[in-house]
Protein backbone atom coordinates (compact mmCIF):
# COMPACT_ATOMS: atom_id res chain seq x y z
CA UNK A 1 0.00 0.00 0.00
CA UNK A 2 1.29 3.39 -0.91
CA UNK A 3 1.11 6.43 1.36
CA UNK A 4 -1.51 8.04 -0.89
CA UNK A 5 -3.82 5.05 -0.51
CA UNK A 6 -3.43 5.15 3.27
CA UNK A 7 -4.21 8.87 3.49
CA UNK A 8 -7.22 8.64 1.16
CA UNK A 9 -8.71 5.68 3.03
CA UNK A 10 -8.41 7.29 6.48
CA UNK A 11 -11.60 8.52 8.08
CA UNK A 12 -11.71 12.13 9.36
CA UNK A 13 -11.27 12.46 13.10
CA UNK A 14 -13.96 14.39 14.97
CA UNK A 15 -12.73 16.26 18.03
CA UNK A 16 -14.73 15.42 21.13
CA UNK A 17 -14.99 16.96 24.57
CA UNK A 18 -14.52 14.86 27.63
CA UNK A 19 -17.60 14.76 29.88
CA UNK A 20 -15.74 16.49 32.72
CA UNK A 21 -14.55 19.29 30.43
CA UNK A 22 -18.05 19.75 29.04
CA UNK A 23 -19.57 19.91 32.53
CA UNK A 24 -16.93 22.40 33.68
CA UNK A 25 -17.63 24.67 30.70
CA UNK A 26 -21.38 24.39 31.24
CA UNK A 27 -21.03 25.27 34.93
CA UNK A 28 -18.80 28.26 34.14
CA UNK A 29 -21.28 29.58 31.58
CA UNK A 30 -24.19 29.20 33.98
CA UNK A 31 -22.29 30.95 36.77
CA UNK A 32 -21.20 33.88 34.62
CA UNK A 33 -24.71 34.50 33.30
CA UNK A 34 -25.89 35.61 36.73
CA UNK A 35 -23.02 37.96 37.55
CA UNK A 36 -24.50 41.22 36.30
CA UNK A 37 -26.14 43.31 39.02
CA UNK A 38 -27.49 46.82 38.85
CA UNK A 39 -27.27 49.81 41.19
CA UNK A 40 -30.37 51.98 41.35
CA UNK A 41 -29.86 55.48 42.79
CA UNK A 42 -32.95 57.12 44.27
CA UNK A 43 -33.87 60.79 44.76
CA UNK A 44 -33.20 60.59 48.52
CA UNK A 45 -29.58 59.45 47.79
CA UNK A 46 -30.52 55.88 48.64
CA UNK A 47 -28.97 53.10 46.60
CA UNK A 48 -30.30 49.60 45.94
CA UNK A 49 -28.39 46.71 44.38
CA UNK A 50 -30.59 44.57 42.15
CA UNK A 51 -30.07 41.03 40.92
CA UNK A 52 -31.66 41.76 37.56
CA UNK A 53 -32.13 44.90 35.55
CA UNK A 54 -35.20 46.72 36.88
CA UNK A 55 -38.28 46.31 34.70
CA UNK A 56 -40.25 49.46 33.94
CA UNK A 57 -44.03 49.15 33.82
CA UNK A 58 -45.85 49.52 30.51
CA UNK A 59 -47.25 52.90 31.51
CA UNK A 60 -43.82 53.99 32.83
CA UNK A 61 -44.95 54.92 36.33
CA UNK A 62 -42.95 52.39 38.38
CA UNK A 63 -40.07 49.88 38.35
CA UNK A 64 -40.24 46.31 39.59
CA UNK A 65 -36.96 45.09 41.04
CA UNK A 66 -35.55 42.03 42.73
CA UNK A 67 -32.89 42.80 45.34
CA UNK A 68 -29.76 40.79 46.09
CA UNK A 69 -31.44 39.11 49.07
CA UNK A 70 -34.35 37.89 46.91
CA UNK A 71 -37.07 40.39 47.84
CA UNK A 72 -39.26 41.96 45.13
CA UNK A 73 -40.24 45.66 45.30
CA UNK A 74 -42.02 48.21 43.17
CA UNK A 75 -40.64 51.75 43.21
CA UNK A 76 -42.23 54.82 41.57
CA UNK A 77 -40.27 55.91 38.50
CA UNK A 78 -40.25 59.49 39.81
CA UNK A 79 -37.95 58.38 42.68
CA UNK A 80 -35.32 56.82 40.39
CA UNK A 81 -32.32 58.98 39.44
CA UNK A 82 -30.13 56.41 37.64
CA UNK A 83 -29.72 52.71 36.92
CA UNK A 84 -26.19 51.51 36.12
CA UNK A 85 -24.36 48.16 36.21
CA UNK A 86 -22.92 47.33 39.64
CA UNK A 87 -19.26 48.28 39.91
CA UNK A 88 -19.40 50.75 37.04
CA UNK A 89 -17.47 53.95 37.82
CA UNK A 90 -20.53 55.99 36.87
CA UNK A 91 -22.44 54.43 39.75
CA UNK A 92 -20.41 56.59 42.14
CA UNK A 93 -21.89 59.74 40.64
CA UNK A 94 -25.48 60.85 40.18
CA UNK A 95 -26.22 61.00 36.46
Amino acid sequence: MSIIEIISSARPVRPTLRPRTFLALLLAAATLCGCVRYDMTLTNDGRMTNVRKPVRSKDGTYYTIKTADGKTFTIPASRVVSIVPHGDTKSEFHN
